[in-house]
């Protein structure tokens, strides 16, 4: 398994969390840790600890997380899984 720390920025409204979590778990991720960073205007920034298969699967999870209405990525970064 691969970890990494995902940025996103989303609607902050009931159910926006959710659906990036389903979207995320639809390409085999395990969120093993959620941060809010951020709440302001409408919008948060979350950042979601993910484990996922491997590397190759990163470029599915970009394009799953953007299926949802109003999500945008910040950054996404290989952890080491002790770091995290």
């Amino acid at each position: 398994m691969v970890r990494y720390a995902v940025r996103i920025h989303l609607p902050d409204r009931p159910g926006a969390l959710g659906a990036v979590a389903s979207r995320i778990g639809a390409v085999g991720g395990d969120i093993i840790a959620i941060d809010i960073l951020d709440r302001a205007d409408g919008q948060a920034m979350d950042e979601f600890i993910i484990e996922l298969a491997g590397e190759e699967l990163v470029g599915l999870l970009r394009s799953e997380i953007l299926e949802v209405d109003g999500a945008s990525i910040d950054t996404v970064r290989a952890v080491d899984p002790q770091s995290s």
